[in-house]
């Protein structure tokens, strides 16, 4: 459950009136919540959403946990790394919300700040027995601060375009395709995300019945065999059939011998494509 704001605690945030952040939400532009006492709330997704859209300074980010960027000496990477490392689930939080909502893109974010970290963590390895558990607890983490990010995007309305995918069989990593599931959403669509370790055969399957716009296999462990290649070869078919669009992408996405998908080396080139398929 996520954090409610008072109106005064808003207002102190982004230094107005009480009166004002009552107007705002009179007016519709701040969406707020009642308790059963009839006092107004504001869930931090919304205020989130409200500076984001608006543009809005925040003179008091520590009310809404928010991170000081502006005063902080190191990279935004750089911050995430240490609250990451250190397991503190609310600057992990306070980090992101606070890129997000001075306006860096879910895209950015994800082959920035979150990359950079991760791959910090994995280089420890070898040197440091507790690297698998810090590992997976950060990307734990990393899930818990995009699915707070996610609330505050706008659910897609209906008859947007669809998207569906996953990571492959034998894959287990939680964040690629997390991370395209959120960069689409952030993009409007309305989107599905199988998640790791599944079978492609069951992919194809609801590719099939479904026909998203797009279709999305995010491939972190190596395809080796023949029949791994083969079955993403079916799958690019079933998509090809009714004129769908199919992308892969991830650290092995290269693996993949096959030449019928469209590869997105990147979080910030698939946001261009799906941004550029949305325009059509």
């Amino acid at each position: 459950m996520q954090r409610m704001l008072s109106t005064s605690d808003f207002a102190a945030a982004i230094g107005i009136s009480e009166s004002s952040v009552r107007r705002l939400a009179d007016s519709g532009d701040l969406e707020i919540h009642r308790t059963r006492g009839g006092h107004r709330r504001i869930p931090v997704s919304e205020a989130i959403r409200y500076l984001r859209e608006t543009g809005t300074s925040v003179v008091r980010p520590d009310v809404l946990g928010l991170t000081k960027t502006a005063e902080s000496e190191k990279s935004e990477a750089e911050r995430l790394l240490d609250a990451l490392c250190e397991g503190h689930a609310s600057n992990v939080i306070g980090v992101m919300q606070s890129m997000y909502a001075s306006g860096t893109s879910i895209a950015e974010i994800c082959d920035g700040p979150i990359r950079c970290a991760m791959i910090a963590i994995g280089n420890r390895w070898p040197n440091d027995k507790r690297s698998i558990f810090i590992e997976h607890r950060a990307t734990l983490l990393c899930v818990r601060a995009l699915c707070q990010i996610r609330m505050a995007i706008p659910e897609p309305y209906e008859g947007s375009l669809t998207a569906m995918g996953a990571a492959p069989q034998d894959d287990p990593y939680l964040l690629p395709s997390m991370m395209v599931s959120l960069v689409l959403h952030d993009c409007g669509y309305d989107e599905t995300n199988l998640g790791p370790n599944t079978p492609i055969d069951v992919l194809t399957d609801s590719v099939e019945d479904e026909h998203p716009h797009i279709v999305w296999l995010a491939i972190t462990n190596p395809v080796r065999s023949r029949h791994q290649n083969r079955e993403i070869d079916r799958l690019a078919e079933v998509v090809g059939a009714y004129g769908g669009t199919f992308l892969i992408g991830g650290k092995s996405a290269n693996s993949y011998e096959g030449e019928f998908a469209e590869r997105c080396g990147t979080m910030t080139e698939l946001n261009r494509r799906a941004a550029s398929l949305a325009a059509v």
